[in-house]
């Protein structure tokens, strides 16, 4: 067999919401999430495959290859999640010094799409914010 290599992701939870369901829409797709993702080794796709793992269950919005394509769509349709977008940004980059390097912290802020997005949820990111500004992190 293939012999995989260990990996660790320490996930944080921050905000959540479940929107309400409306007559004639699927269950499906009704809850949004925000979590940060700390992961300890660097495997390919390593946090998207821990969320969608049997464990979490909760796949990255727009992810094609771990996620849930009714899902997308309904995303893609509803609330203009971009074609091949997916909701995974990273935001901020810590790596401690070395013998021959200083500290290096580097902050990406989010992109103009992902914002917009957002900008369907104000009650989900006022819940963000002050969980996040304690990492440092300004949305």
């Amino acid at each position: 067999g293939k012999y995989i290599e260990d990996c660790r992701t320490d996930f944080q939870f921050i905000a959540s919401k479940t929107m309400p369901l409306k007559e004639g829409d699927a269950d499906e797709g009704r809850k949004i999430t925000i979590v940060l993702a700390r992961p300890h080794t660097g495997r390919y796709h390593q946090i998207r495959q821990h969320l969608s793992s049997g464990t979490l269950g909760h796949a990255i919005l727009g992810d094609s290859s771990h996620g849930r394509s009714r899902t997308n769509r309904l995303w893609k349709k509803k609330y203009n999640l971009m074609k091949e977008r997916v909701c995974l940004h990273l935001i901020r980059l810590q790596v401690p010094a070395t013998d021959y390097t200083d500290d290096i912290d580097v902050l990406s802020p989010l992109p103009p799409d992902l914002k917009k997005m957002l900008r369907n949820f104000p009650d989900l990111m006022e819940q963000a914010r002050p969980i996040l500004a304690k990492e440092g992190i300004i949305v």
